[in-house]
């Protein structure tokens, strides 16, 4: 079999239950539903972290944060920030860019990469780093693609959902009027001090958990255009798909628990990505599709490092050795991790069956949850057994660590627009 193309597309933030075939109430994913059915897809599908620059490095190592040293925040409690920047990835950790290009591959990366870049600066023979907007995206994207005379490595990373929203005006109201609030494409009322039980929280909660689910649309769009334009190039049948995300977000559901038992040193509670690891944090979509990739349903507890190997293994690469392990595998449940969170107190998590601990020993918290049906946690387990074997599997203290990010302004001003620092 020729050398497969691979194209990566990771969508910032996007939770797997605002997928809409795995029961979201609203259509937000109609290209990537009629996918499913054609594909490899993890119903159980877990980030390694709740930011983004940890992740995408696991994503493209198949290790864990702690095994690959980027994207980590120094510091406890931690607080990313103009002046504690992330880590950079040490340059003799393998990628999936290194080790395509070592075989000929042409390797691009193109979207809202810049606080992804942070965590892989140069590690891509080609970067286009553009603001949201996946529509344009996807354009620069293609012309890249019809440019190769070799097989091409193609990451491409959706900000759309991401803060601020990036919501086309013709969309604005797709699933029903939105007013324009002040704000609404941004989290408000994150304060430890917000008014969350008055009727102005409620209109804007309702207007801004609609808007990203608009956002979520748009991105489905586009990533069906992407599709189409794979297909008139006759590329699709030996092109690898990946789409996932780089990790969820929370629309408030733990701001209680998060007050009472949590650190967070910007004093924001409840919303947002990076400061905890319940489900809504970690939980992802993950769908496989392309050449000697079977059509299949997995729900056991996988993890984004095994996009790595499944990737390799697909294309007829050798795997190396890492934490990650092929999709294309029998099924078996194993244990899976979180990490490298970017404020408060480092907290670790690890899933194996229907029980969950979290753990974030600077808070002196630490809980085992059941896991139900929509694996999310719906009970705390207290049994000291269970918690003893599960905290055995959690990850340990970073082995290696990169280099931490030069504050540059051009760096410093997209943090800034995306939320991260102030």
């Amino acid at each position: 079999m020729a050398s497969p193309n691979v194209v990566l597309v990771t969508v910032d933030c996007l939770r797997r239950d605002r997928i809409s075939a795995y029961g979201h109430e609203r259509r937000t994913t109609p290209f990537i539903d009629s996918v499913l059915d054609r594909a490899l897809h993890c119903t159980s599908a877990h980030s390694v972290s709740s930011w983004t620059c940890p992740a995408v490095v696991s994503l493209q190592s198949g290790l864990y944060p702690h095994r690959h040293g980027g994207g980590l925040v120094p510091g406890e409690p931690k607080n990313l920030s103009k002046h504690n920047l992330p880590t950079t990835t040490p340059n003799d950790i393998p990628l999936l860019s290194d080790l395509l290009g070592a075989r000929g591959y042409a390797t691009a990366a193109v979207g809202a990469i810049w606080n992804a870049h942070l965590s892989l600066p140069g590690r891509f023979g080609h970067m286009v780093m553009l603001e949201k907007a996946a529509p344009k995206v996807m354009r620069v994207a293609q012309k890249w693609m019809r440019a190769q005379d070799s097989p091409f490595f193609l990451w491409l990373h959706l900000g759309d959902a991401h803060e601020p929203l990036n919501i086309p005006r013709r969309m604005w109201n797709t699933f029903g009027k939105v007013p324009r609030l002040p704000n609404v494409r941004r989290w408000d009322f994150t304060k430890s001090g917000a008014d969350v039980d008055s009727e102005a929280f409620a209109r804007y909660r309702d207007a801004r958990v609609r808007l990203y689910d608009v956002a979520v649309r748009a991105v489905d769009a586009a990533i069906a255009d992407l599709w189409s334009a794979l297909e008139s190039a006759g590329l699709r049948e030996r092109t690898i798909v990946v789409l996932t995300s780089d990790h969820g977000e929370e629309f408030w559901e733990h701001r209680e628990e998060e007050l009472r038992d949590f650190t967070d040193p910007r004093d924001v509670y409840g919303v947002g990505h990076g400061h905890n690891l319940f489900q809504v944090h970690t939980l992802v979509p993950l769908v496989v599709s392309g050449p000697a990739i079977p059509a299949r349903e997995i729900r056991n507890n996988v993890s984004l490092v095994d996009v790595f190997p499944t990737v390799l293994e697909a294309g007829g690469r050798d795997v190396p050795e890492g934490d990650g392990r092929s999709l294309l595998g029998r099924e078996e449940e194993r244990p899976v991790l979180s990490e490298g969170i970017a404020y408060g107190f480092e907290k670790r998590s690890v899933v194996f069956g229907d029980r969950k601990l979290l753990s974030a020993p600077g808070d002196g918290y630490e809980r085992v949850f059941r896991l139900g049906p929509d694996r999310r946690e719906t009970a705390v387990i207290e049994d000291p057994r269970e918690t003893e074997r599960l905290r055995r599997l959690l990850p340990g203290e970073p082995s290696v660590v990169g280099e931490q990010v030069e504050a540059t302004e051009e760096i410093l001003e997209h943090l800034r627009g995306l939320g991260y620092i102030e």
